[in-house]
């Protein structure tokens, strides 16, 4: 059986998103965005049915979920890299304790209940910088721990 090796790329893909996660969605540190991403990078997520295109636009993204949540938090888990992609799981919490921004003005006001989900992330690197990316959290599970959808 042949082992896989890691190349210096692959690397170097998987510490920028480690970085991301902790730099941008954990610290606040919207510098990271312009530090580890491509100009035109688009990110897929459920959330975002118009998809997010640019830097400002994942730092608006991060902040959107930051002004909803004051504490909230992801660890990631399980983090690959192979060739130009890069994956992961994580585990999000956070505080409900400010308005959750929505697409379409359906915004849900701070309900001061706890949330606890998972999510997986697909990030695709060129140069050194994330390109795309592809987040699915389990959304359902969020909206239901808010109190907004049915159990």
């Amino acid at each position: 059986m042949e082992m896989s090796t890691t190349t210096e790329q692959e690397r170097q893909n998987r510490e920028s998103f480690i970085r991301v996660a902790e730099e941008l969605w954990n610290k606040r540190n919207y510098d990271v965005v312009d530090e580890e991403y491509d100009p035109l990078v688009e990110a897929h997520a459920f959330s975002e049915p118009d998809g997010v295109v640019g830097t400002e636009a994942m730092k608006a993204w991060a902040k959107k979920y930051h002004d909803a949540f004051s504490d909230f938090h992801i660890e990631v888990f399980d983090v690959k890299a192979k060739d130009e992609f890069v994956y992961g799981r994580y585990r999000l919490t956070g505080t409900h304790d400010g308005t959750l921004r929505r697409e379409g003005g359906d915004d849900i006001p701070a309900t001061h209940r706890d949330v606890e989900t998972w999510g997986l992330v697909e990030a695709r690197y060129e140069g050194g910088l994330c390109i795309e990316e592809w987040n699915s959290t389990d959304i359902m599970t969020m909206l239901s721990q808010l109190g907004v959808v049915p159990e």
